[in-house]
Formats: C-alpha cells, sequence, structure tokens
C-alpha cells in the first residue's frame, strides 16, 4: 500500500506517531506501506520510506541553524524580518497549506511507486490538507482505492478560523472534492464524523471513526503512584500557541498568579511543570511564577524523557482553545496522557475532550479562558490531594480500545472492504 504522511518521524509533529505505529503495525495485518513522506526534515536510509523533495527544506536550512545540521527535526523555524512575507503567503497564496509546494515532487514519486510497486490501495491523512490533494490526484489518475485519513477536521472545526472568507469558501470546496472522492473516510471523533455525514451526506456511508490511541509498550510504570505529599505536582507537555494561534496558557497563568497573590504559601503546594517549546511572550508571562517556584520550564525534550517527566506528575494537564462551536478534536496527548493513568485537568470549552473524560471519569475540567474558573478547580484538586481523595485516571479496562494495535487492526479492516469491492 502507498502510505502518504507528510508528518512523519523524523519530524516530530502531533501526527507523524499516529503514523509511524500504523506503518509499523500493519504488516501484521497483511498490509506493507509505503511511505511517501517530505524531504525536509531527513531521516533518509529507510527503504520503505520516500522522501519527496519540497522547497522548505531550503527555507529551514535558511532560517534553522538546527536543520542545517539535522540536529533537531523539531526545531522552529523563525523567518526573523520575513515573518510577515510568510503570513502572507500563509493566508493568501499557499492554498490549502504551504505544503502545496511539496504536491509535486511527492506526485512523481508516488506515481513511480505505483509502476514499480504496484500498491493495491492509497491511504492519505490530513493535516496537511496538501496530502489529501495529493491522494485525490492519485485516484484520479489511477484508478486505486483511496482512504482519506482526517486526524483534525479541515473546515468543520478550522485550523485557522480567521481565514478570509473567500479562502473558506475556496477550502469547503476542497474539502468536498476529498470526502466525494475518497473511497472511504476516517475521522478520530465522533463530532468530527458527525461534521462530513452531515455536510456531506452522499459520502455519509463511508465515513467510520478511528481514534487516535497509544500503544502500552510505551508506557512502562504507568499508573504507580509519585511521592505523596506538598507540592501537587501538574505537568503539560507540548506547546500551547505554537500549535495553534489560538491556544495559549494565559488564564491559566492568571489563576497561579491570583492564588499567589492571596498567599504565598501555594508556591509550596502547587508546582506546574511545562514541556514543550514557548513562545517568548509565554515565557514572559511565566517569568514571575517561576521565579516564586511555582512553575517549572524544561523546553522541548525527546519523547521518551518527556514521558518520564508525565510518570512523575500527580496530574496532568490539557490546554484547549475556546471556540464559538464543540470541539472536534482530541489532541494525542490526551490519549498518553489517559495512558499514564493520571488524573487529567482539562482546560477546555464543550465538544469531544469534555466528553470523553466524563465518560471515561478520566479528571476535571474547567473553561480554558476563564482564571476564576480555573483557580476554583486548581483549589478543588488540591484538596482532594490533600485529603487522598485525588483519583488515579481512567481505568485500565477502557482503555484497551485505544490500544494502537487494535486501531491498526480497524485501519486493515477498512483496507480489506475496500479491496473486497475491487
Amino acid at each position: 500500500m502507498l502510505f502518504i504522511a507528510y508528518h512523519y518521524p523524523p519530524g516530530r509533529a502531533g501526527g507523524a506517531e499516529r503514523s509511524a505505529q500504523f506503518a509499523r503495525l500493519l504488516p501484521a495485518s497483511g498490509y506493507c506501506p509505503i511511505v511517501l513522506t517530505t524531504s525536509a526534515f531527513g531521516g533518509a536510509g529507510d527503504p520503505r520510506v520516500r522522501r519527496a523533495w519540497e522547497p522548505l527544506k531550503w527555507y529551514r536550512q535558511a532560517f534553522n541553524r538546527a536543520a542545517r545540521t539535522g540536529a533537531d527535526a523539531q526545531a522552529r523555524t523563525d523567518p526573523g524580518p520575513f515573518r510577515g512575507v510568510v503570513r502572507v503567503l500563509r493566508r493568501q497564496l499557499a492554498v490549502p497549506d504551504l505544503q502545496i509546494t511539496w504536491v509535486p515532487a511527492a506526485l512523481r514519486c508516488a506515481l513511480q511507486v505505483v509502476r514499480r510497486e504496484a500498491p493495491r490501495v492509497v491511504y492519505s491523512t490530513y493535516p496537511p490538507a496538501s496530502a489529501h490533494l495529493l491522494g485525490l490526484l492519485l485516484k484520479q489518475w489511477t484508478g486505486l482505492p483511496w482512504v482519506a485519513d482526517f486526524r483534525d477536521a479541515w473546515s468543520g472545526d478550522p485550523l485557522d478560523p480567521d481565514l478570509p472568507s473567500w479562502r473558506q469558501a475556496l477550502e469547503r470546496r476542497l474539502e468536498r472534492l476529498v470526502v466525494e472522492g475518497a473511497d472511504a473516510v476516517i475521522a478520530t471523533t465522533r463530532i468530527s464524523a458527525s461534521y462530513l455525514q452531515q455536510a456531506y451526506p452522499c459520502a455519509a456511508s463511508r465515513v467510520q471513526v478511528i481514534t487516535n490511541g497509544f500503544d502500552p509498550g510505551d508506557f512502562a510504570g504507568a499508573g504507580a503512584c509519585p511521592p505523596a505529599g506538598d507540592p501537587l505536582r501538574l505537568v503539560h507537555t507540548g506547546s500551547f500557541s505554537r500549535s495553534h494561534p489560538q491556544r495559549t496558557p494565559q488564564p491559566l497563568f492568571a489563576a497561579l498568579e491570583s492564588l499567589l497573590a492571596e498567599d504565598p504559601a501555594w508556591a509550596g503546594r502547587l508546582r506546574l511543570t511545562l514541556v514543550g517549546q514557548l513562545t517568548p511572550g509565554e515565557r514572559r508571562a511565566a517569568a514571575g511564577l517561576e521565579r516564586a517556584g511555582m512553575v517549572e520550564i524544561k523546553g522541548a525534550l525527546p519523547r521518551p524523557q518527556a514521558l518520564d517527566v508525565q510518570r512523575q506528575a500527580h496530574l496532568l494537564l490539557l490546554v484547549d482553545h475556546p471556540r464559538p462551536w464543540p470541539a472536534s478534536n482530541v489532541p494525542g496527548k490526551f490519549y498518553e496522557y489517559l495512558a499514564m493513568r493520571r488524573p487529567v485537568l482539562a482546560l477546555c470549552g464543550p465538544g469531544m475532550v469534555e466528553e470523553m473524560v466524563r465518560q471515561l471519569q478520566a479528571g476535571l475540567c474547567a473553561p480554558p479562558d476563564d482564571p476564576q474558573a480555573i483557580r476554583r478547580v486548581l483549589a478543588e484538586v488540591y484538596a482532594r490531594f490533600r485529603q487522598g481523595r485525588l483519583q488515579a485516571g481512567a481505568d485500565e479496562t477502557a482503555l484497551g480500545q485505544f490500544h494502537r494495535a487494535e486501531l491498526t487492526r480497524q485501519l486493515a479492516r477498512c483496507f480489506d472492504r475496500l479491496l473486497e469491492q475491487v
């Protein structure tokens, strides 16, 4: 099979782990993936991974010192004085995304794979949307069965809701072409699937849900209780506005500052550890809390070390961004948090995260943009912690549905059904 995944190791974008685990586990179900990804993040050497050239490689090497040496596939590229130019390019010219410049070379590489390897099915995963446009072209040119995987909603819960109206209309048109052109469509949540089924009723029967998940082998030691006693250790892994422009830790910081202003003893009661890249503004906002010993900033860490920090937590923190509609996505790290068997404090509005926290009895929720509500839930969590009533997290038996091996089997069954119809 041809497995189109722009985000793939050694790149460390959010979807890379899902794609890497599917590619690793699919052979057990009879499918041998030939992965097609970008050359921008290096990683040559695996004969089953084809890396198509794109201009982003030059861009990263021009503005990212680490990228020149291949030292860090996750390092963010700061365009410096060209930041405004990049923003205009992203919003006005690069449709549906900057990765559109990858498609010509990727299409050429994909057609070579089709001629030489004769794959029986094509799979593409979004974001970026350009990967689905590549899948659509291959469907039209080769007639091979095509599965379009939506790790996030596209126009129903957009990653950038402030795009110009003409751009939103164009992307809805592109989404329609993808959903109605694919032989099967995968969404990762119930809300995402419902949106696609309602927006494109002629394709409703082809939409199914395969959630994100985790590999139990990555979570040895999960569930073991960290040392008791103050401080209550909260851990957040990942970035905030670097992942989404409207995702911010500012209300959380304001809640912590409010507690500290009321009683300086809170500095010894709560310790928030942040693992991941922060923007300069986020670092400045956390500086006072860091000096008080209430916040610890570790910066970006390799995934195994980030998981080690999670193991040391009493409570794992998830921060989503507010929307005027129910949130459709569930960040991949939420499943990691579940696997750690720690309670989750989810700063989120109505939507899938809130629904799953409630259904799995996995923790507590508070609005992400309400410092007073966040302050109240932090005080409640600390009171439970002192009384020994802090829950242990989701029940282990309920987590089997999120094991990567089971999710991969679901994906393979999707391929099986398509091939039975050929």
